[in-house]
């Protein structure tokens, strides 16, 4: 394998991490703060919301198929992946905006608007966006151990702009007034942040070229392509644990706001909790750069991540309104997702090798879109969950205090959904063994390679 097959330069990987910044603000705007604006800033049916981004998110999971196949059919002097990052500058501004937007109208109105906004935002600009960055881990290097690295990287860019958004939106919005003026100025700041981050990520990347990557170029049926990939054990394995982790981070992210707001006594105090968990996060993702991912396999940080989530989650069960006890669980969630969220698209990269090694089928965009279609589903089915439980239980966003049931709701749903998540996840290691057969799979491939086989 050639040096530059290998190596990624430090402004590589820097620009890898700006994008890895930019590509988390679409989700965790839509985490943290849009059913929370919509609910108990404009007063719109939470259940109605959440329907919304069920019906939204099987849109998504369609874009994702198209999106990946002209991902694997663009052909520029960018490469595959980059200049569809630069395609989506401006609309990834505009839509985040725009998402916020919402016309002082009648609600069965401000639903069609919030239909069309945010599946803009989201199903077409997010997807294009989010599945270009993706693939383009395995586009600039085919070395599995630069490919963590990458990861490391985008891993270190991406919580950082969530720990901006977790952990100062609303309080900033609140400051601002809390009105929809007030989130519409604090979503233009982050909106142009996020955009300068994409755009660094473009200028600063660079894609091995094709001929290099071996059979990448070649033009495959559609058909045969998602067939390899369904076919791929160890890529259904990691689509499982996406949806997992997207389940976690979906929901946790969601309910703090209501958990702060009605066990705690302060919406304010998320801004604490969220601090805690995205400064571990980083601290970890970059303990993973420098000790973590040199000394242990990909499957082992895994492993270590949700057993950390695991036992730092059941702490929420000493105290549930202690700000305490809050705090040093978000710690350990920090820890326990960075160290799964590390390894993850590295991971998912793999898959990408096990397939051309076994099937003789190398298609990026296919199976990471595939994959993205699992992670938008487990999205918008626990958007739609949360909300759905939310108002079963009798939750109603203009009431000052919420009945028991409601109360008793957010607390369940705030403290069991990490634990369960990563027990399912542990369960899954258990049969996952791509980090050992890998370096003979490489190996095979290379061969493949020099002999000229396709």
């Amino acid at each position: 394998m050639d040096k530059k097959d290998r190596y990624v330069p430090m402004r590589g990987r820097i620009g890898y991490a700006m994008g890895g910044a930019a590509q988390t603000t679409t989700v965790m705007v839509i985490s943290v703060m849009l059913t929370f604006y919509y609910s108990d800033i404009l007063g719109i049916n939470i259940a109605k919301v959440a329907t919304i981004m069920m019906i939204s998110r099987f849109l998504d999971g369609g874009s994702d198929i198209v999106a990946g196949v002209i991902l694997d059919r663009t052909k520029s002097k960018y490469g595959k992946a980059r200049p569809w990052i630069l395609r989506m500058l401006i609309p990834h501004f505009i839509g985040l905006i725009a998402m916020f937007t919402v016309p002082q109208t009648t609600e069965n109105l401000q639903l069609v608007y919030i239909f069309i906004t945010y599946n803009f935002a989201n199903t077409i600009v997010n997807t294009m966006a989010g599945l270009s960055l993706t693939s383009l881990n395995s586009l600039m290097t085919r070395s599995e151990k630069e490919r963590s690295v990458l990861n490391g990287y985008r891993e270190v860019g991406a919580p950082i702009m969530e720990l901006l958004i977790n952990s100062f939106a609303i309080p900033l919005a609140s400051a601002f007034g809390g009105d929809q003026k007030a989130y519409v100025t604090v979503m233009v700041i982050i909106s142009t942040i996020a955009t300068l981050c994409y755009l660094f990520c473009f200028l600063w990347t660079k894609e091995v070229p094709g001929a290099e990557r071996g059979a990448a170029e070649e033009k495959l049926p559609l058909k045969e392509s998602f067939l390899s990939v369904v076919k791929n054990k160890y890529w259904v394995m990691m689509v499982v644990v996406w949806i997992l982790i997207i389940f976690y981070w979906t929901i946790t992210p969601g309910i703090i706001p209501y958990y702060c707001e009605y066990i705690m006594g302060n919406v304010n105090l998320l801004s604490y909790i969220n601090m805690a968990d995205k400064l571990a996060f980083i601290g970890t993702a970059v303990a993973a750069l420098i000790w973590i991912l040199p000394r242990f396999s990909k499957k082992t940080v895994m492993v270590m991540g949700a057993v950390v989530m695991i036992l730092g989650q059941s702490l929420v069960f000493i105290n549930m309104e202690s700000m305490t006890v809050a705090v040093i669980a978000a710690v350990f969630r920090g820890i326990g997702g960075s160290l799964s969220i590390v390894v993850l698209f590295a991971m998912i990269a793999d898959c990408v090798e096990y397939s051309h090694w076994k099937f003789h089928i190398r298609a990026e965009g296919v199976i990471f879109c595939a994959a993205t279609v699992g992670q938008k589903f487990g999205q918008g089915v626990s958007s739609a969950i949360m909300g759905w439980l939310l108002d079963g239980a009798g939750y109603d966003g203009t009431l000052d205090v919420q009945p028991e049931s409601a109360n008793n709701m957010i607390i369940a749903l705030y403290a069991l959904v990490p634990i369960i998540s990563y027990l399912i996840i542990l369960v899954i290691m258990k049969f996952h063994h791509l980090d050992r057969e890998l370096p003979g799979i490489m190996k095979e491939l290379e061969r493949r390679k020099a002999e000229g086989e396709n």
